[in-house]
């Protein structure tokens, strides 16, 4: 009995004492340059966002040293800001790369959770003729409700499994397609971010909640979309082979209009670093979360009026053309109809 007494006094004595790292605080440590050159946030605007995310996040106990929701913010803001291994964020905040993975899926699935009460599409009258003013004093686009474009991010040694062969997009990237809608003020309005990256805009759309809905005229409005999408009475593309002056025009106009859903995708692949360069670390899914993370994040900070970051348009890909035009009589209608009353004897 003795011995085995001994046995389990010298096991407990080789056991390794549980070291809890000092943590550091940045709202106390960094002043407010640092704070947005570390989060993307100003001082204020943490503050808001920890504010919001708090009841979501809270730890039932603070048994073990339980993060506070504060700095469960910060650690991931880091890492959305940065994009860097997990390792370097778990480092600043002092704290095992381990719980950094386990805090940034905790925020990250409260952010989705919010994505409905942030991310809205025009749908009430009020709504869709105040969208529709707004576009129209960009370039004169009539009943434009929103501007569309998908966007890759990567996903960098992601555990893909047998279905790997479908997330190679046409740069040879694993990737998913991320598919945006922004209004007039660069808020997104939609977002999906399920589809693999070998996915077509048009299928993404087509197969989307909201392309099934302007189908079923259950949405007002149009979009305006690159001349990957097949034009439709509620989608409205570039004129191909433009024939008069005014076709020119309205493909100024269109052009214009448009490149608001690719500056949306350089202020938020700016902005959350993570969605830019080698990609997201994470199996599809969980990625996703996080896409739709920074998404809310981005509209979070535009109603805050946070200082915008420099960034870059995305170099878009060459879409690939449609060649469904003549098939689809009423969207030809539709735009030939908006050519002759808006842009015929106009320079735009």
């Amino acid at each position: 009995m003795a011995a085995i007494l001994q046995a389990i006094q010298a096991q407990a004595a080789l056991r390794r004492e549980r070291i809890f790292r000092d943590r550091l605080h940045p709202l106390d440590a960094y002043d407010d340059q640092q704070l947005r050159k570390l989060y993307r946030f100003s001082r204020d605007g943490c503050i808001a966002i920890i504010n919001r995310l708090a009841p979501k996040i809270q730890h039932p106990t603070n048994r073990n040293m339980a993060l506070p929701p504060s700095l469960q913010v910060f650690v991931s803001l880091r890492y959305f800001a940065s994009g860097s291994l997990l390792d370097d964020t778990s480092f600043v905040h002092g704290i095992h790369t381990s719980t950094a993975c386990r805090t940034i899926q905790r925020v990250a699935h409260a952010l989705f959770d919010m994505r409905d009460e942030v991310i809205k599409f025009p749908e009430s009258p009020e709504e869709v003729r105040a969208a529709n003013t707004s576009f129209h004093e960009i370039a004169g686009m009539p009943n434009i409700v929103g501007a569309i474009d998908g966007t890759h991010v990567n996903l960098y040694g992601a555990p893909l499994g047998d279905d790997e062969y479908i997330y190679i997009n046409r740069k040879g990237q694993h990737s998913l397609n991320v598919q945006l809608i922004c209004s007039a003020n660069y808020m997104i309005t939609n977002v999906v971010a399920r589809w693999p990256g070998s996915t077509h805009d048009c299928r993404i759309l087509k197969r989307s909640a909201i392309g099934q809905r302007f189908e079923r005229r259950e949405l007002s409005g149009i979009l305006v979309g690159d001349s990957g999408y097949k034009l439709e009475p509620w989608l409205l593309t570039p004129v191909r082979v433009p024939q008069s002056e005014a076709d020119q025009a309205y493909n100024r106009a269109h052009c214009k209009t448009r490149v608001l859903i690719e500056q949306v995708n350089g202020q938020v692949k700016s902005k959350f670093r993570c969605l830019n360069g080698q990609g997201i670390p994470m199996a599809p899914e969980r990625a996703s979360k996080v896409i739709i993370a920074c998404c809310v994040l981005h509209n979070l900070s535009k109603q805050m009026n946070e200082p915008q970051d420099n960034y870059e348009i995305e170099e878009a890909d060459q879409p690939a053309v449609h060649d469904q035009e003549l098939n689809n009589p009423a969207g030809l209608a539709t735009r030939q109809n908006i050519i002759q009353n808006y842009f015929t004897g106009v320079n735009v």
